[in-house]
């Protein structure tokens, strides 16, 4: 960032991405420095005062995604309360199983099983083995 650039945000939650940026890209990476003009003393070109400032933006960061993981720990935890569980829908029903172990026990191979059912052999033993247990 240049002299006169301010980097403005309405919430501190959107910010967190381009505060990471400046910090760790722009300043610390380029050899840049940063100074309060407003008569508090916090200079990153002394070591003391720029660890002290990066440590405190490392903090908001780190609290920032804390927030994150917490919010999506609640989404989470909400959609379960509603029924609502991750992940890709069952390939076979209930009764597209029992219909398997039927066409199975008449001594059709799972490969055979498997292609009238339209799902790969092993998505049919993982069914067949998941339904058993």
């Amino acid at each position: 960032m240049d002299i006169g650039q301010s980097c403005d945000s309405t919430r501190l939650k959107s910010c967190r991405h381009a505060l990471l940026a400046i910090v760790e890209d722009d300043l610390h990476a380029n050899g840049r420095h940063f100074r309060t003009l407003d008569g508090i003393v916090l200079d990153t070109s002394d070591d003391m005062c720029g660890e002290l400032i990066f440590t405190m933006f490392a903090a908001i960061a780190k609290f920032q995604r804390q927030q994150i993981v917490k919010g999506t720990r609640e989404g989470l935890d909400a959609a379960r309360a509603r029924g609502r569980v991750g992940g890709r829908p069952r390939a076979l029903t209930s009764e597209q199983i029992t219909d398997a172990r039927i066409l199975l026990g008449t001594g059709q191979t799972r490969t055979a099983v498997a292609a009238k059912l339209r799902v790969s052999r092993w998505t049919l033993s993982r069914a067949l083995d998941t339904a058993s247990r």
